[in-house]
Formats: C-alpha cells, sequence, structure tokens
C-alpha cells in the first residue's frame, strides 16, 4: 500500500505562483481590482483574440453573467446539455428559466446537434439561449451547434470551464458563441485557487463589468439603479493566474502524455474518447468507458480509493438528478450509457509514470478479481 493519496487533478503551483502572490500583496492591491487582475485578463484576450475576457470568482458566477447579458428572465427557456456539472442548470434557475435538457452524441459526448436542430425546429416556444459544454475538455461540435443557433435566432454560450487550451479547427473554444465560460478552480488545467472568467465581444465588456462590480452607479458614493453582483475575481489571485498561464502550454503537453499513456496501457476492457478531425483537446481528465463486461464503475471507485487512488464517477446526466425532476429532456440515453460506465482517472499534471504505472496495476488487479 503506497503511503500518499494519488488524487484526481490536483494543481500544480510552484514558487512563480508565490513570487507572483507575494508582488500582489506587497503592491498593497489585495482587493477585486489591481493591476495583476488587469494583466490576467489582458494575457487571456491573448488566447480568445477578438474577444474580451472579464475574469470573476468562480466558472458559475460567469455563466450567471453570461444569461444575464444574454437577457434571460423569468418565463424564458434555456437549452442545457444535459451531460454536465450541475452549475449549468442552477444558473438557468437563478433567472427564473426554464431549462430544458438535451441529451449527448457518442463521439464527444457533449450536446447532441441534431437533437437540438430537431428540438428548435418543433418547438412552439422558441428558447432564449443555449448553454452546450465542451466537456472534460473534449470540444463539442460546436460549429454545427453555432449554425443552428444562428439559423434559429438562438443566443448560444459556451459552457468551456473544463476546456481552457481545447480548439476547433484552430479556434478556441469558448469563442464560438455570444458568450463563453472558462473555470478557474482548484482541479482545473489552469487555477487561481477559485475562479472563472467570461469571454465576450467587446461591446459586452463594459456592461458585463458594470454588473460584476454590484452596478454602482456612482463615482463618489452608491447609487443602485438595478441589481448587480460581487462577482470579480481578487488581485491576489489573477497573481497566480499569471504564473499558471505561463505554464498552460507545458500543462497540456503534460495532460496529454497522460492521456496517451493510459490510452496505450489500459486493458481492452475500455476505450477512450477520440480526438476528431480538426479537434485538438487539453486532455484535462481522462475517461475511459468500460465494455459490456464492467458491470459497476461504482465498485472501482471505491476499490481504487482503498488503494489510496482517487478517481470519479463521470457527471451524472442532469436529468437523472432529483433537484430536476420535472424538466423537460430531449434523447435517447447516449448520455446514461456514458455516465454508467465511465470513471474519471487521475490525471494531474503532477501524476507520475510510476504513479500510472501503479494506478493501471490497480486496475487490472479490479478486473481480474471482479471477473473471477
Amino acid at each position: 500500500m503506497r503511503d500518499r493519496m494519488i488524487y484526481l487533478s490536483p494543481p500544480n503551483v510552484g514558487e512563480r505562483e508565490r513570487d507572483l502572490l507575494n508582488d500582489a500583496v506587497e503592491s498593497g492591491w489585495i482587493a477585486p481590482v489591481g493591476p495583476q487582475l488587469d494583466l490576467f485578463e489582458k494575457e487571456l484576450e491573448r488566447l480568445f483574440k477578438d474577444r474580451r475576457v472579464l475574469a470573476v470568482n468562480s466558472g458559475t458566477a460567469a455563466l450567471h453573467l453570461a444569461l444575464v447579458l444574454a437577457g434571460v428572465e423569468k418565463g424564458d427557456t434555456v437549452v442545457v446539455g444535459t451531460f454536465t456539472f450541475a452549475a449549468c442548470a442552477n444558473v438557468v434557475l437563478y433567472q427564473g428559466a426554464t431549462p430544458v435538457f438535451i441529451d449527448s452524441e457518442s463521439e464527444t459526448w457533449n450536446l447532441d446537434p441534431e437533437l437540438l436542430d430537431e428540438y428548435l425546429g418543433s418547438s412552439t416556444k422558441k428558447p432564449k439561449a443555449i448553454i452546450a459544454t465542451h466537456l472534460y475538455g473534449v470540444p463539442a461540435k460546436i460549429e454545427k451547434i453555432k449554425k443552428i443557433c444562428e439559423e434559429h435566432d438562438v443566443i448560444l454560450i459556451e459552457d468551456a470551464a473544463e476546456a481552457i487550451g481545447s480548439t476547433t479547427n484552430g479556434r478556441p473554444v469558448g469563442s464560438f458563441g455570444a458568450f463563453g465560460i472558462i473555470s478557474f478552480n482548484g482541479n482545473k488545467l489552469v487555477t487561481t485557487s477559485g475562479g472563472g472568467a467570461l469571454i465576450m465581444k467587446d461591446e459586452k465588456y463594459s456592461r458585463g463589468l458594470h454588473l460584476a462590480t454590484q452596478a454602482n452607479m456612482s463615482d463618489v458614493g452608491y447609487d443602485h439603479h438595478e441589481i448587480g453582483y460581487n462577482y470579480r475575481l481578487s488581485n491576489l489571485l489573477a497573481g497566480i493566474g499569471l504564473a499558471q498561464l505561463e505554464k498552460i502550454e507545458d500543462f497540456i503537453s503534460r495532460k496529454r502524455e497522460i492521456f496517451e499513456y493510459y490510452r496505450s496501457n489500459l486493458p481492452s476492457t475500455f476505450q477512450l474518447q477520440p480526438e476528431p478531425s480538426g479537434y485538438f483537446c487539453n486532455r484535462w481528465l481522462t475517461t475511459p468507458l468500460g465494455d459490456e463486461t464492467f458491470a459497476n464503475p461504482i465498485e472501482l471507485v471505491r476499490f481504487l480509493g482503498e488503494k489510496k487512488i482517487q478517481s470519479r464517477l463521470l457527471w451524472k446526466p442532469l436529468h437523472l438528478n432529483e433537484a430536476y425532476a420535472g424538466v423537460p429532456f430531449i434523447g435517447s440515453g447516449v448520455s446514461e450509457s456514458i455516465y454508467n460506465r465511465g470513471v474519471c482517472l487521475p490525471s494531474g499534471t503532477g501524476l507520475t509514470d510510476d504513479d500510472q504505472s501503479y494506478i493501471l496495476e490497480q486496475i487490472n488487479s479490479y478486473l481480474s478479481s471482479s471477473l473471477s
């Protein structure tokens, strides 16, 4: 038994993060404003080219702001891919709107464009917006989704929380829709401890900044004409983010190496998400699917936990969660099938070859015992 835990996707921080955090402290800019925050946003804008970036305190806050800026209100409908994190549905409910869950397609596991097109073509009430997730760093079929949204005049919001650095035909995900979001949570490829960012066109930036800073109209006091939000990222955390962005190419390279190691060495019981032509995946997490002999991923997760290996089930499709009972769902069970056969394996950039060898050894041990 090993004496330390192998975590799923721990942050990879070092002296550079400490130095830039100390710079922020020594500058005196410890509030959610300051030079580190300004520079962090500018560096992010280099990744997203013609888009503005507003750094906020979580990916969920970024999603919520996107809906507010899109004009989503009480009584509206918002389409959400069912195979994703709960925040995508929760922010719709924050606005008093109604989510509609649409199933995945089997290649990327993301929102199915054909089901989306069928729904929009047959719906008597046009949704105000669509939230499409790029799951585990694998881009959705975003060009098709974007075209469908344009044809039906629906606002597209990209949940690229897990997909910074991923591209489709050379264009970064998060920049196809009217709005995109990324997350800097502690388990993400780039972290600020907690944080996120809203990606948008230039004409939306001032409005987004206004709403993210309590919508105060006065420069000498407090005068609120509408509801705002306390959503800005701390300047201190932006210092950590700057150091992380310096390493993003190395982080992505390491994530892809880890994925390839698993792909080459996992037993034939498992298959991994492909990288479709024209796609580049950051491989945030490696998420193998078992075949028909792999009956219960919960048992594997528990077995690995006993061996000091942290793994996780895939996201439970939202339409299966009790919190969203009664929400309309359009699909044929693709996401359920994926959920019932998949696991998330440790994929942190600090993972060593010895760690991966041990993980694979334990997976083989589990399979041997479960099939005997």
